[in-house]
């Protein structure tokens, strides 16, 4: 029987007050999928505002202080942890600020949602018109995950991500909204349009990194680190791209913007299973026999869900829709009557594809983006 959306929305809500129950003050990163147990992080590394905003949520939902609470005294430790010259500040800093005033309507969450939007405006290289990956050190034992200082490639502060697109701008976006300061949207119209020059192959796939000179800004170099191969495509990119486009275009109902979101979009799909989730490579060339990524899908079904739909958005739409449903029917727990797994774990998250690293597991953020796109599409 399928999931209606309220059911699952509940059964989501109910993932994060067993997730609470057991990671306490601690950030959940990724979780086994046999049991549901959390590996964890002190301070949220580059995804804690996702979890915070799942909190707040909970705490709308169910009334219940233990998530209030949980989320302000995370907030604290995410701010005090976050590094600035980084392209996640902007984004956890809106999750955990404008969003939280949005549930809240507290001052001191919108200015930190103003803080984060001002450090990506201090963080943007004008030269490169990019938005660096920054200096955070992704929290992993993998080496396809490089540190700032890491002998393997370019420094993170002349490094641009397809990532920024939605990490980076949505905070700016609002930023924009909130104060009707023209530096907060310009900044992300540079930057957004420079995606559309250095991250979009000719057929709608994405490239993973742009290096950039760090004297003039100019193109040094395009490559992939977390896809199969230079000539794959990195799935959850696609997805980060699709939900940032989507972001752009409702900002500013630039038709480029709609068009780059078409070409992705056609991409995801004719390259993707059936049921629109997609294998961690879209071209790998072991498929069927690969790793899906359901939080590729997530955050694909994420940002179509964020269109207001029109007759040149309806077709973007329903496969958001059609994504989020193929994700609710086979890919949530309990698969079945005997399954005696938290409920609401997403299931077939692909954390880390060429190194095997949480390859098939639950994902923070790929219940983040399902929750969202609820939320969003309610």
């Amino acid at each position: 029987m399928a999931r209606s959306d309220d059911h699952s929305h509940a059964d989501l809500i109910e993932r994060v007050g067993t997730t609470l129950d057991e990671v306490g003050t601690r950030f959940p990163y990724y979780a086994d999928p046999a049991d549901g147990s959390w590996t964890t992080t002190p301070n949220g590394n580059w995804c804690g505002g996702h979890w915070l905003q799942m909190l707040w949520h909970a705490h709308v939902e169910t009334g219940e202080e233990r998530f209030e609470r949980a989320a302000r005294e995370g907030t604290s430790t995410m701010v005090e942890y976050m590094p600035r010259r980084s392209m996640f500040c902007g984004m956890n800093f809106h999750h955990a600020g404008f969003r939280a005033y949005d549930l809240t309507g507290e001052e001191r969450y919108r200015a930190l949602g103003i803080e984060g939007a001002d450090a990506m405006v201090a963080y943007f290289d004008q030269g490169a018109r990019q938005i660096p990956l920054g200096i955070l050190d992704i929290e992993s034992p993998s080496p396809e995950f490089r540190g700032p200082e890491s002998d393997e490639g370019p420094s993170g502060e002349h490094l641009g991500a397809v990532d920024a697109i939605h990490t980076s701008l949505p905070v700016l976006w609002r930023a924009f909204e909130e104060t009707g300061d023209p530096v907060y949207r310009d900044t992300a119209i540079s930057h957004a349009d420079r995606h559309l020059d250095w991250y979009i192959r000719e057929d709608g796939r994405t490239w993973h990194h742009a290096e950039f000179d760090p004297d003039s800004g100019a193109l040094v170099r395009q490559y992939n680190e977390l896809a199969f191969s230079e000539e794959t495509c990195w799935a959850r990119g696609q997805g980060w791209c699709i939900a940032g486009l989507a972001r752009a275009y409702e900002a500013t109902e630039a038709e480029r913007y709609l068009r780059a979101l078409n070409e992705v979009t056609a991409y995801y799909v004719r390259q993707s299973p059936p049921d629109l989730v997609p294998h961690w490579d879209f071209e790998h060339p072991n498929k069927p026999n690969v790793e899906r990524d359901t939080s590729a899908a997530a955050i694909a079904a994420y940002g179509l869900a964020l269109l207001t739909e029109a007759k040149e958005t309806r077709e973007l739409v329903a496969t958001g829709e059609r994504i989020r449903a193929s994700l609710l029917e086979d890919y949530v727990t309990p698969r079945g009557s005997e399954d005696e797994r938290p409920t609401g774990m997403v299931l077939e998250g692909c954390y880390n594809g060429p190194s095997g690293f949480a390859d098939h597991h639950e994902l923070l953020w790929t219940d983040y983006y399902l929750l969202e796109a609820l939320a969003v599409a309610a």
